[in-house]
């Protein structure tokens, strides 16, 4: 019979195999390589080059790592190393370093001759980033001399040349590696805006485990940049203390033990703390095993045993009586940091987040028996508050199992176990089934009449639910709203957690916009984190977005999320809304178009700085006409313009000295000294420089004043900061804009077509992409220490940007 056409497009030949050449297939399936192509993907490309780093600094040729985040985007990353090999690869007949940063798998990490333990062991890690990169730079210094090639999109664009010798760094020639590069924007389109605390806190865990190494990041974006230093002499015993520093500890110091067998090297750092969950990081040859693995089954392990075998040698336990301590009760509020070197670490994936090497577990079991069972011998009252603190835990495992049992027959005999305020959904799929956590009983009135009945349910909560982080687990039960979400979540909790019982494929929390909302929010992500964490990392946990205003014209509404969505929305109406003159000269729409969005950078870049108040940096960008040039005729303008956009201000004195320009100025009663530098080298990367050249795009469209109106209303302004505030001011004329700040003031028809419509609506997914940063954030903000709290406040104050009080 003759095929139809149908059977022909769907034959399986051999013309349907495709065959990637070098890079192709990270470019397209990057995901598969990187984690993601979101912001954990994006910071997944410095890690990769600062691991090469790294293991020179485990082979012992390096001991300072650098990491700058640049002002146009760029990150670099460079070592004192011994620099990528620049002479010919043998059998690829180009350079090695071309090789390795072109083709995959293809490293020094294979050769056990050349590193010992590394945690780049595939060899596709820098050549991952150069694949990724619209553009990267390469720079190695080697055998006294320097040299450089460029790369675009993982081709090389410049061969590799000798850029001359090498500059003396303390009378000897610099060597080493540096890499520059900037992360391909159609790769990632969500972001490619590095964080620097996400770097940061990954860079301090690398010095904690590579005590000795000197790890600098410094973000340039900033003025003055944004510095920090990281550098430790204690190793894990120090991370330990780090982590636990808004905690109570119960001893001190933190145990420490190292040992070697079979060429593994093992180190443990533990400290129980009063908190009443577990914090253990897990690391092979420095990278985070999320997943733990092997080594991790053998420290857990061992501390059931020896502490059981000390409970029972002091008679803390009556082992003839079968009593004995799990490892959750051994383990409650125990901070612990293990760290394995392996030379041939078998880890699950290309992201290295298990461990798999079968012989660890026995290593780790082995080193960690042997030294705990010394440190306790030692230290019997650091054992005995130890132990103490495990039978507390016991104790009340028990109390919480009686409560979880009681709660069973109460269920049954009540007919079913589902909490009766739950308006529960039709579909019996769990994967299509949403749980709303809705805050408050109005709001949950307006969800349940709202919703789509067939698949989204409704859980409404009275009040704050209970801060489970000051709370053990038998009191976490007694709570009401607590047992109610556990109620209807069905998968159970604790010991009796089983994922695959969960009802609904996602779970939304929906609160209020203010700062009520944003505390039972809070406490939910506690509560979650804390003890339900894999919903968190199965993805299940996600964040309603309701909008904060309705903005309405005519017949005509949209609903707009939250502040710089709302300027972005009026910004875009005042292109056809609002003329702008200047002098004699009226914009056309394109232009008022193209000076909205440069307003919105200049300010947003104006705002961002710290040196200078925002008026005079102004004054100084119009006199100077954001260029390098000036000379003593701008002392008078820089006054007179001073007058002008900040008449409060009394120029004292205008001076030059050491190529910087000196104003001294009295603002509210008290004299104060600001220093200008010669603002810019056009190719120059400062923060500066790149605001002055936001300022010349400005004053290439258009000059100051500007004349601004809609309908019969008229504007003047002297300022580019002014002329945005204004243009959003009229460009607002005549819509009606609400601002919601609860759920219950929204009808039921509202709540469903802006936060409930899968068409139309917007949710935050939870994810936990660092766990030491998240169990950090979740202790201080949540635990028993004040202190801790109180620096975090100080320290974050200026950067809010809705405060509701």
């Amino acid at each position: 019979m003759e095929p139809t056409e149908t059977h022909k497009s769907q034959d399986y030949t051999g013309s349907s195999i495709t065959v990637l050449e070098g890079l192709e297939a990270v470019r397209m399936r990057p995901a598969m390589y990187i984690g993601s192509t979101g912001p954990r993907g994006l910071h997944h490309l410095v890690w990769e080059v600062v691991d090469n780093a790294i293991d020179e600094a485990l082979a012992g040729h390096c001991d300072l790592v650098t990491v700058v985040i640049k002002p146009d985007g760029s990150c670099e990353v460079s070592d004192n190393g011994r620099g990528i090999p620049v002479d010919i690869h043998p059998t690829e007949g180009r350079p090695a370093a071309e090789v390795v940063m072109t083709v995959l798998h293809a490293g020094g990490k294979f050769d056990s001759d050349s590193y010992k333990v590394s945690g780049g062991l595939h060899g596709v890690g820098v050549s991952c980033v150069n694949a990724l990169s619209s553009r990267l730079w390469l720079d190695i210094w080697r055998d006294g001399l320097h040299y450089q090639q460029i790369y675009e999109i993982g081709a090389p664009v410049t061969p590799l040349t000798e850029a001359g010798p090498a500059e003396l760094i303390d009378g000897k020639p610099r060597r080493g590696t540096m890499v520059r590069f900037v992360p391909d924007g159609s790769i990632f389109t969500e972001s490619v805006d590095f964080k620097f605390d996400t770097l940061a806190t990954r860079l301090r865990e690398l010095s904690y485990l590579n005590p000795g190494v000197r790890i600098s990041l410094s973000d340039e974006r900033e003025d003055p940049p944004e510095e920090e230093i990281f550098y430790a002499d204690g190793g894990i015993a120090e991370f330990v203390g780090h982590l636990n520093k808004a905690k109570t500890v119960i001893h001190e110091p933190p145990f420490y033990c190292s040992g070697e067998k079979d060429g593994v090297q093992v180190d443990l750092s533990m400290q129980w703390t009063s908190a009443y969950s577990e914090t253990t990081l897990s690391f092979v040859n420095n990278i985070n095993t999320l997943e733990g693995g092997t080594h991790l089954s053998g420290l857990k392990a061992a501390l059931t045993r020896t502490i059981n075998a000390y409970a029972a040698s002091t008679n803390l336990l009556k082992k003839d009586k079968g009593e004995s301590l799990a490892g959750d009760d051994i383990r409650e509020g125990l901070t612990a940091v293990l760290s394995v070197r392996h030379p041939d670490p078998q880890f699950e994936g290309q992201t290295k987040t298990k461990l798999g090497n079968s012989e660890v577990k026995g290593i780790v079991e082995n080193v960690v028996n042997e030294h705990l069972g010394y440190f306790f011998q030692e230290n019997p009252a650091i054992a005995k508050v130890v132990t103490s603190k495990a039978l507390e835990a016991n104790r009340a495992r028990e109390a919480a199992r009686k409560a979880r049992d009681l709660a069973r027959r109460k269920s049954a005999l009540e007919g079913g176990d589902l909490p009766g305020k739950l308006a529960d959904c039709q579909e019996k799929n769990p994967d299509l089934c949403e749980l709303y956590l809705v805050e408050g009983d109005s709001a949950g009135g307006s969800a349940k009449q709202g919703r789509d009945r067939k698949y989204q349910a409704i859980l409404p909560l009275r009040g704050k639910i209970l801060n489970v982080e000051k709370a053990r687990f038998d009191k976490m039960l007694a709570n009401n709203e607590v047992r109610t979400i556990i109620s209807a979540l069905g998968c159970g909790i604790g010991p009796d957690f089983t994922v695959e019982k969960l009802r609904y494929g996602r779970i939304i929390i929906m609160t209020d916009a203010d700062v009520d909302g944003s505390h039972i929010r809070t406490l939910l992500l506690t509560f979650f984190y804390r003890q339900m964490r894999e919903l968190v990392e199965g993805g299940h946990l996600y964040i309603a977005q309701p909008p904060l205003y309705r903005v309405k014209r005519g017949r005509t509404e949209q609903y707009i999320k939250d502040e710089a969505a709302m300027e972005r929305y009026f910004l875009s109406q005042a292109q056809s809304t609002v003329r702008v003159r200047s002098g004699d000269e009226q914009l056309d729409e394109e232009q008022v178009g193209e000076l909205a969005t440069a307003l919105r950078e200049y300010v947003n870049r104006v705002e961002r700085q710290n040196r200078f108040p925002a008026p005079i940096l102004e004054a100084w960008l119009h006199v100077t006409k954001g260029t390098a040039n000036w000379d003593h005729d701008i002392f008078e303008a820089l006054a007179s313009r001073i007058a002008i956009t900040e008449p409060d201000t009394r120029v004292l004195s205008i001076d030059e000295e050491d190529d910087m320009l000196l104003l001294e100025v009295e603002r509210r009663g008290d004299p104060e000294l600001y220093r200008f530098p010669r603002l810019v080298d056009p190719e120059s990367d400062s923060p500066y420089s790149n605001l002055a050249r936001v300022y010349r795009s400005l004053i290439e469209i258009t000059s100051l004043p500007l004349s601004l109106s809609a309908g019969n209303t008229v504007r003047e302004v002297e300022t580019f900061r002014d002329a945005l505030v204004q243009l959003l001011e009229l460009a607002q004329r005549g819509y009606d804009v609400q601002r919601y700040k609860g759920l219950g003031e929204m009808n039921p028809e509202q709540l469903w077509e802006t936060t409930m419509d899968p068409s139309e609506r917007i949710l935050q997914v939870v994810t936990v992409e660092d766990l030491v940063g998240a169990d950090t954030v979740f202790t201080v903000l949540m635990g028993d220490a004040v202190e801790p709290r109180r620096d975090f406040i100080h320290k974050n104050a200026l950067a809010v940007r809705n405060l509701d009080v």
